[in-house]
């Protein structure tokens, strides 16, 4: 359900603590929050609706004032990820309100929720008058992508991890290499075992790094000797 208050009728109104504790007007002043107040729609949201789905046309940002929503994308195989939960004060759809672009996800209600809506048009007068405001939603996307790059080299380093494990297993079935006391001694370098994963040297390091100081393998200038097999077979199947 959507509702406007009449001109002038919010900008009498006492502002809500939760705007003020809002990252999105962070340093302005209560006059910013009052014609935010006065030119927004409030929109409710019972629990589980759709507030709008991936690929929709993007014409407004929004303001959670109470509840909680979910932003989430389904897969083709009808699997569904949860990429963020939205509490109250957060802000989420700016990146289309600011780029002019459709919805890159899906957000729903996950209990009865506020919300306050900023359509495109009227955005673009209130940054004119409070550039603070284009500031805070610059900051807010800054913050998500790095986010999202972070969890992108996660993602990377877990296949590294899955790639360089079954490298190694693959040279030593393969006899490269020879028996030693500790276990099975591989003449690798650090680059032969990017190569061989597909992935960079820097990457291969860490990993190789990372399975040594957990007792996998230990590291040495004449290659990489594997101390327990079985445990790296572990990280070839994600145990």
């Amino acid at each position: 359900m959507l509702t406007r208050a009449g001109p002038g009728i919010m900008g009498q109104m006492e502002v809500p603590a939760v705007l003020r504790a809002s990252e999105l007007f962070e340093g302005l002043p209560d006059s910013a929050l009052r014609h935010f107040l006065d030119a927004t729609v409030e929109r409710t949201a019972a629990a589980n609706e759709e507030i709008f789905s991936l690929g929709e046309s993007g014409e407004a940002l929004y303001l959670v004032v109470s509840g909680k929503v979910r932003i989430f994308r389904d897969s083709l195989n009808g699997r569904r990820k949860s990429l963020a939960f939205i509490n109250p004060g957060g802000v989420f759809g700016e990146m289309s309100l600011v780029e002019e672009r459709p919805r890159s996800a899906s957000a729903e209600a996950v209990e009865d929720t506020t919300l306050r809506m900023m359509f495109r048009d009227y955005y673009c007068h209130y940054i004119e008058r409070y550039p603070r405001f284009a500031h805070n939603i610059a900051r807010i996307i800054a913050s998500r992508l790095r986010e999202a790059n972070d969890e992108v080299l996660l993602l990377t380093f877990e296949e590294a991890r899955t790639k360089i494990a079954y490298s190694l297993l693959k040279m030593a079935r393969h006899n490269l290499g020879r028996s030693v006391s500790s276990g099975w001694q591989l003449p690798l370098v650090h680059q032969e075992v990017a190569n061989l994963a597909g992935t960079s040297r820097e990457t291969a390091t860490r990993v190789l790094h990372e399975f040594r100081d957990r007792g996998i393998l230990s590291l040495s200038p004449g290659g990489i000797v594997i101390l327990d097999v079985s445990r790296l077979e572990e990280q070839l199947f994600g145990a």
